[in-house]
């Protein structure tokens, strides 16, 4: 069966990806939006720490044998003490400032926080693998959708939803 002349197993198959994408946008927009309105910084440097949380949840999970769900419970914790303590020794210097210097400085840890990722891990030509109960999956019209895959979706929309007015 065809829709648009497009099958149905490609179709809902590009649809599902692009609802994974739209939830991880949506979460990074909405962590930008704010901070903007909290802080009045514009902070480059939230795309870093969405990605130090990956790396972090990868450690916890494969370096040092914590389980899935400790690790998706711990990594946004550990990561939100080091944005406390970027907050209170860097930006808080700079609310009274123009927007540029706060642009400037968030953009510099962003780069930093890149930096130190790269260099401390080996870089692979093969995808990582999940060894746990994650790597399981929900198939829906002839579509499969890794378990934490279908948590983005869930959690974008816990939190998109929880702080709308």
């Amino acid at each position: 069966m065809e829709i648009f002349g497009i099958p149905t197993q490609a179709l809902f198959g590009q649809l599902l990806i692009g609802l994974i994408n739209g939830s991880f946008y949506a979460l990074l927009s909405l962590g930008l939006a704010v901070i903007f309105g909290l802080l009045n910084i514009i902070n480059f440097t939230h795309g870093a720490q969405y990605m130090l949380g990956a790396f972090v949840a990868y450690l916890l999970l494969n370096k040092l044998g914590i389980g899935y769900w400790w690790s998706l419970l711990l990594a946004p914790i550990i990561v939100g003490a080091t944005g406390v303590v970027i907050e209170r020794l860097m930006l808080s210097k700079l609310y009274k400032l123009d927007h540029l210097y706060g642009l400037l400085l968030t953009f510099g840890l962003a780069l930093i926080i890149q930096g130190c990722s790269a260099t401390s891990t080996a870089r692979r030509d093969s995808p990582t693998q999940c060894r746990s109960s994650s790597a399981a999956g929900a198939t829906w019209a002839s579509c499969s959708c890794p378990i934490y895959r279908a948590w983005v979706i869930v959690a974008s929309l816990v939190v998109c939803l929880s702080t709308g007015t």
